[in-house]
């Protein structure tokens, strides 16, 4: 019996000793599968009925939207259909070139109201484009399509890398990265239907980027609005009263207030730039020091118009205090001022014509759902150019006048100038010192001068609005 038992208790350890093995053969594997990049798995077949084009780069817009000339004469096989965006049938606004909206793609918004990975996404997509050694666009099928803004086409976007040989698509590559979600990802007349599903599932199986339940950093979470300055500059009154947060940098600090602007590209390939003031009396702590020249911020505070300069201004600025909350300005990164104070057409600041400024709307089609579709803002020249820096050359100073009222604007000047071509230009300064001592008109009156500075205008109570370049460094009026 001793024995029986002995045979039976050694049976048993074996067994129990196997139960780990056998478990451990049949755990599913941990291991990952393996990246596919879609991207370069997808051929571009010049031949193929659909049409193309080689083109080069006009103007980045978003991660989905992108604006491209045509490459005449294009030596591509295929690529004959250049006089195509020139038809009749081509939109009015684009005729010549091709603004491109992504086919099967959906980025976040980074124009207008911003959301999470909206500027990654743009970003992402802008680095293709600019370093591509060569872009071909392709339509979906046998012809080019306009999308339902009626001004732009829908296609794939095709673009050899700077470092590589071969044609990657674009559209693919934005989605296997995480920037995008489908659009038409699974209809059966998706000309890469299932380079597509596979891109996008991927994705998502690696929870990369807008999958990935991560909050973007580049992101306010606050409760204030998102906003782009161009979309706050051209449709302000919608947010007005409102708490908005918006980034630009910071170009110049005057009396409480500073300046921050954002340099944009219009189809023509010609930078220009939209600012707004931000007021920031009665701000202590912290915000002080994000608020300094030369920094790209972002910043937190209410949308108010001001009877002083005729204009929006942010005012009521969000400070941390300390109780968890995300509404705070903050410093996003340091730039220079390079692209700051450009040169002014002062026929143009003299005449003050119209500019027309296009920006995307959204709004509620039949079915309920929200499209977007392109409008057209139009504001005069000058309005453009408020609280922007500008520089403007050859004024003759021919009159001045300066404070001399007991307080801190004492010692502060305003200088009459006047251009060749006899265009009035108001200069006001603040206190100007060098090694401690103030400034005095007498440096600036009857001589030449080049002037650097933030376009505002006041109320004058005999002349109605008054525009004036604010000038807040010694170094930013040079005498000629």
């Amino acid at each position: 019996m001793k024995k029986f038992i002995k045979t039976i208790t050694a049976i048993l350890c074996v067994a129990v000793l196997s139960i780990p093995c056998f478990a451990a053969a049949c755990t599913p594997s941990d291991e990952k599968p393996e990246h596919v990049d879609y991207a370069s798995q997808l051929k571009l077949d010049l031949s193929s009925n659909t049409k193309k084009q080689e083109v080069t780069l006009r103007k980045h817009v978003d991660g989905d939207t992108t604006h491209f000339d045509p490459v005449q004469n294009s030596k591509l096989l295929g690529c004959n259909n250049a006089a195509d965006f020139s038809s009749a049938s081509a939109p009015e606004t684009t005729k010549g070139y091709a603004k491109a909206r992504y086919m099967g793609i959906n980025t976040p918004e980074s124009t207008g109201r911003i959301e999470p990975y909206g500027d990654a996404a743009s970003k992402f997509t802008k680095s293709k484009v600019e370093s591509a050694k060569s872009i071909i666009i392709e339509s979906n099928d046998d012809k080019w399509n306009i999308d339902s803004t009626g001004e732009r086409y829908v296609l794939w976007v095709w673009y050899i890398p700077e470092d590589g040989t071969e044609y990657r698509n674009l559209n693919i590559e934005i989605l296997q990265s995480g920037y995008a979600w489908g659009s038409s990802v699974y209809d059966a007349d998706n000309l890469y239907r299932d380079a597509s599903i596979g891109a996008l599932e991927q994705a998502q199986a690696e929870k990369l980027i807008i999958f990935s339940g991560e909050k973007d950093p580049g992101f306010h979470y606050g409760d204030a609005i998102p906003v782009d300055l161009k979309e706050l500059r051209l449709n302000t009154e919608e947010y007005a009263n409102k708490k908005i947060a918006v980034k630009g940098l910071v170009v110049a600090d005057f009396n409480n207030t500073v300046y921050i602007e954002e340099v944009y590209t219009d189809d023509d390939g010609n930078d220009y730039r939209l600012g707004i003031s931000v007021f920031y009396a009665y701000t202590v702590g912290y915000v002080l020091d994000v608020l300094s020249v030369g920094n790209y911020v972002s910043v937190v505070g209410v949308v108010k118009y001001s009877d002083y300069n005729g204009c929006y201004q942010i005012t009521d600025i969000h400070t941390y205090d300390f109780f968890g909350s995300n509404d705070n300005c903050e410093i996003v990164e340091e730039r220079n001022l390079e692209k700051a104070f450009t040169s002014v057409d002062i026929d143009k600041y003299k005449n003050n014509p119209d500019l027309n400024f296009e920006v995307t709307k959204t709004r509620e089609n039949e079915a309920g759902e929200q499209e977007e579709y392109l409008d057209t803002v139009t504001i005069k020249y000058r309005d453009s150019l408020m609280a922007t820096s500008l520089s403007l050359d050859n004024l003759y100073v021919y009159d001045s006048y300066t404070t001399k009222t007991e307080g801190a604007s004492k010692g502060a000047m305003t200088l009459y100038c006047r251009a060749a071509d006899g265009t009035e230009v108001q200069i006001r300064t603040e206190v100007l010192k060098e090694d401690g001592v103030t400034v005095t008109a007498d440096r600036y009156v009857d001589k030449t001068i080049s002037v650097k500075g933030v376009l505002e205008q006041y109320n004058d109570s005999r002349n109605g609005w008054i525009y004036q370049v604010k000038v807040h460094r010694p170094d930013y009026i040079t005498v000629k």
